[in-house]
């Protein structure tokens, strides 16, 4: 292995994890067979027990190529770009230790950039501080949050919308335990990333992808979402935490309550996914050098796999 990483990007439904396992049992020159294995990028693939509305991969999948940083965390956790960052480097170095290719795959930008063009470097923020900021944003509201912001830190707030509660929270967190601006730690330089990545996407036309989310929506609740997702909320996991923010998860809260019908629950997935595919894929045209993958069918794989052993990634 040269070194260079490859990552494999693409809205959700692209078709990213049959991709991958489809380069289980890769021949290379020189090496013959090499064992590929899945380093996840997927921001919700890493709770526990959030399984069927993530989409993870498959027993099955998961033997053919094993995947790092799935099932990481509780559902009631946060887990961060640093964090993932530090998780993922590690994964990768275990997997060319021994002599296998680790292929970065998902499509969560904000942690796919965070590996291959570094983060700052802020501190960890422990989450009791980041708790008291969300109790005092419970009780006093956001407008007073804000104020306290743009007087601790102006130029982060200038960049911060009113409305945005998380990012609020986030900066005065930063403030209050580096007693640091956020906006100082911004000119800081970023950490240099521990290998050299190529970035490639998987590209399909948007009546195609919108196609598949629905049938991908559809198999997961005949599958039983809503029984994972009452299985959830029975054990304690909040509506407000990450994981159940999630899309496929949030729009059961009307259902469960007695409000809407599980078509209107169905049909509020199926358009909150393809919205979120649409921002995706918005996303990663903004990444200059990403070599797309423009897929007619289902023969992603053997693209890939093309491109791969044309970059030397051997």
């Amino acid at each position: 292995m040269d070194g260079t990483i490859s990552i494999l990007v693409g809205a959700t439904a692209s078709g990213k994890t049959a991709v991958v396992a489809g380069l289980a049992g890769l021949m290379t020159p020189g090496r013959g067979v090499v064992a590929v294995e899945a380093v996840s990028a997927d921001s919700r693939q890493v709770y526990r027990r959030l399984d069927i509305g993530t989409a993870k991969p498959t027993p099955a999948e998961r033997a053919l190529v094993p995947h790092h940083l799935i099932d990481v965390v509780d559902p009631g956790d946060t887990y961060s770009a640093g964090r993932y960052r530090r998780a993922a480097e590690a994964a990768i170095s275990e997997v060319l230790s021994r002599g296998g290719m680790p292929i970065v795959v998902g499509g969560t930008g904000l942690y796919v950039r965070a590996l291959a063009e570094g983060l700052s470097r802020i501190p960890p923020v422990p989450a009791e501080v980041t708790e008291a900021l969300r109790e005092e944003l419970r009780v006093s509201g956001l407008p007073a949050l804000r104020r306290l912001l743009v007087e601790a830190d102006p130029v982060a707030a200038e960049g911060i919308a009113p409305g945005d509660p998380q990012r609020t929270v986030r900066a005065l967190a930063v403030w209050r335990h580096t007693a640091r601006p956020l906006s100082d730690w911004w000119r800081e330089p970023p950490q240099a990333p521990r290998y050299r990545y190529t970035w490639f996407g998987i590209r399909r036309s948007r009546d195609e992808l919108r196609s598949r989310i629905a049938e991908r929506v559809d198999a997961m609740i005949a599958a039983g979402l809503e029984s994972e997702v009452r299985g959830l909320v029975e054990s304690g996991v909040r509506w407000k935490s990450s994981a159940m923010r999630t899309v496929g998860y949030r729009e059961w809260r009307a259902y469960l309550d007695g409000d809407e019908s599980l078509e209107s629950v169905r049909d509020a997935i199926v358009t909150h996914t393809a919205q979120y595919a649409k921002r995706q894929m918005t996303w990663f045209r903004s990444v200059s050098n990403l070599h797309w993958i423009d897929v007619p069918g289902d023969d992603a794989a053997e693209v890939l796999r093309k491109h791969v052993e044309a970059a030397g990634h051997s």
